[in-house]
C-alpha cells in the first residue's frame, strides 16, 4: 500500500525533506537545551529561597529535581518548607546546583524525563556545599517535601515513608495535607512506562 498515492513524486520528495528538516531542528534544539543545562553550575552561599523546592541565584532560578514541596494552595505548609530550606542553606554553606549523573540516571523514560527548563527555571540537582548532602533527599527526609515520582523515579519514596511514619517536619503539622500531596505526586501520567519506575 502506497502512502499518498495521488500525490506527485516531487511533492512526496518535498514532504519527506520537510519532515527531515523539522526532525533535525527538533533534535538539535533539545540537544542545545540539554547542553546548556549540563554546562550550568550555579552556586551561592546566600541563595534566595522562593519555596521548599525553588531557589533564586543571581544568574537564574532553579527548580530542585525529583521533589515537590507545598505551594500556595497550602500556605502554612509552604511557609514552613521555605523556612526549613532557608535554615538548611544557611547552616550548610548555601547551595550548589548542577546536572548530576544521578539525575541523568533518573531520566530513564522518554515520556517522564525532566526537561532542562520549566516556567523559566532550570531543573537541576542541588547539594549543600558544607557536607555535599542532596538537597532533595534532605528536604524529603526531614519531612518538608515529598517524592515527585515522575521525575525522581521513586528515588525518595523510602525517605518520605520514614518521615511520614515519624511525623517529621510537615507530617507532624498536617499529616493529611502532606499525604494528599504525596498521593498527587505519586501518580504516573498516561504514556509513562510504569515498569521503569521504582514501586
Amino acid at each position: 500500500m502506497k502512502l499518498f498515492p495521488s500525490v506527485p513524486r516531487h511533492q512526496k520528495w518535498m514532504m519527506g525533506a520537510t519532515f527531515v528538516v523539522v526532525a533535525i531542528y527538533s533534535i538539535s534544539h533539545n540537544k542545545e537545551q540539554l547542553a546548556e543545562a549540563a554546562r550550568t553550575h550555579l552556586t551561592s552561599s546566600t541563595p534566595t529561597v522562593i519555596d521548599g523546592d525553588t531557589v533564586e541565584f543571581p544568574s537564574g532560578r532553579v527548580r530542585i529535581v525529583g521533589i515537590d514541596a507545598p505551594d500556595d494552595d497550602r500556605p502554612q505548609l509552604k511557609a514552613l518548607a521555605t523556612d526549613a530550606l532557608q535554615r538548611l542553606a544557611a547552616r550548610d554553606g548555601g547551595l550548589d546546583c548542577s546536572v548530576s549523573m544521578f539525575d541523568y540516571a533518573l531520566r530513564r523514560e522518554n515520556q517522564c524525563r525532566t526537561d532542562p527548563k520549566s516556567y523559566g527555571r532550570l531543573n537541576l540537582a542541588c547539594r549543600f556545599p558544607a557536607n555535599k548532602a542532596s538537597v532533595g533527599a534532605s528536604m524529603v527526609a526531614q519531612g518538608y517535601a515529598v517524592d515527585y515520582r515522575m521525575y525522581s523515579g521513586g528515588a525518595y519514596v523510602g525517605l518520605m515513608q520514614k518521615a511520614a511514619a515519624q511525623r517529621a517536619g510537615l507530617w507532624g503539622v498536617d499529616y493529611e495535607g502532606m499525604r494528599q500531596l504525596a498521593v498527587e505526586r505519586a501518580t504516573v501520567p498516561d504514556g509513562c512506562a510504569v515498569g521503569t519506575i521504582k514501586q
